[in-house]
C-alpha cells in the first residue's frame, strides 16, 4: 500500500473518530436552546358569579373551584342546591386568588383542579364566599384543606 493511500485511510478513520466522539458527547443533549414556555403566574381577578351547577361556578368566565369546601350533601339535593345558591348568589361581584397567593388552602391542594382554578373569592364587602356557602348550609368545609377555616358539615346532613 503506498503513503498517500494510507494518509487517505488515516483521514478517513480520524474524521469517522471525531465524527462518533461528537455524536457521543452530544447524545440526548439539544445543541440548540429550546424557547422557554411562558410561566403561568396565577393572579387575582375579578368578575361576577355565575352558577352553571354547584360543581360548575364561573367568576369572570373562569371556572373556579372554591378552595376548602365542597358540596356533601346526598346527590338528590344537588338540583335544589344549584337553585338555591343561584338565587342567593348569582351575579354577584367578586374577587377571587389563586391558592399560593394567600388562601387558606395554601400548601394543602394544588392551584388548579381539572380545568378550573383553585381560588378563594371575596365579595366587596370582603365576606368570603365560601365562608357564606356552609353558613346558608349549601357547601361544607374540608379541614384536610382549609384547616379549621370553614365549618364541616355534621356527619349525615
Amino acid at each position: 500500500m503506498s503513503i498517500g493511500k494510507m494518509v487517505v485511510l488515516a483521514f478517513i478513520a480520524l474524521a469517522f473518530a471525531g465524527g462518533f466522539l461528537f455524536i457521543a458527547i452530544n447524545k440526548g443533549t439539544n445543541i440548540r436552546a429550546q424557547a422557554s414556555k411562558p410561566v403561568d403566574v396565577p393572579t387575582s381577578f375579578d368578575g361576577k358569579l355565575d352558577v352553571q351547577s354547584i360543581d360548575d361556578l364561573r367568576v369572570g368566565g373562569r371556572k373556579v373551584v372554591l378552595c376548602g369546601v365542597a358540596f356533601a350533601k346526598p346527590q338528590s339535593m344537588r338540583v335544589m342546591v344549584t337553585e338555591a345558591m343561584r338565587r342567593g348568589y348569582q351575579g354577584l361581584a367578586l374577587t377571587c386568588k389563586p391558592v399560593g397567593l394567600g388562601t387558606p388552602c395554601d400548601g394543602n391542594v394544588a392551584p388548579k383542579f381539572r380545568d378550573a382554578v383553585v381560588v378563594q373569592c371575596l365579595a366587596s364587602d370582603g365576606a368570603d364566599l365560601a365562608a357564606k356557602l356552609v353558613e346558608a348550609g349549601i357547601l361544607c368545609g374540608q379541614p384536610a384543606q382549609a384547616g379549621s377555616t370553614y365549618k364541616p358539615c355534621a356527619p349525615g346532613s
